[in-house]
């Protein structure tokens, strides 16, 4: 079985290559400076490799976690999507709706008298003090003045 060394080696052959660019080219695609570019590198806040003519360029990956995806550039194609997205999604019928308020409506009356049960059941007046009978000094209580008191 013969082996094709020409083709680079990569670990997930379903992904597609990721562009790789000179220093020049990079710079203008994200519109920096090529010294800014080459002082990254210096740094190490962006890695570069050489090419076959060799040139520094650097995977457009790299520069995507570096500096973010370019101005205009896009790496998605959009596609045609066959399952349409929530935000998109038909509005329901306004009567298949109408079952749907009415209960909630009901739900919500029925609350409101459950809150009012509630609030009578936790109310508990104060309860009245007894009045003690008023006799006229010096006068004994006797079951005639407490019977009288209760008629007052």
């Amino acid at each position: 079985m013969a082996v094709d060394c020409r083709a680079p080696y990569r670990q997930n052959p379903t992904l597609p290559y990721m562009a790789k660019l000179t220093i020049g080219r990079m710079a203008k695609l994200y519109g920096l400076h090529r010294s800014t570019l080459h002082e990254a590198v210096a740094k190490g806040r962006v890695t570069a490799s050489l090419n076959g003519k060799s040139e520094k360029v650097i995977d457009l990956s790299e520069m995507i976690r570096v500096y973010g995806e370019p101005q205009g550039f896009t790496l998605h194609r959009p596609t045609l999507d066959p399952t349409p997205s929530p935000y998109t999604s038909p509005t329901p019928e306004m009567n298949a709706l109408h079952p749907l308020i009415e209960e909630v409506r009901l739900l919500r009356e029925e609350i409101r008298e459950l809150r009012e049960s509630l609030r009578l059941i936790e109310h508990k007046p104060d309860p009245k003090p007894a009045s003690i009978p008023k006799t006229k000094s010096g006068e004994a209580a006797t079951w005639a003045n407490l019977l009288d008191a209760l008629d007052d």
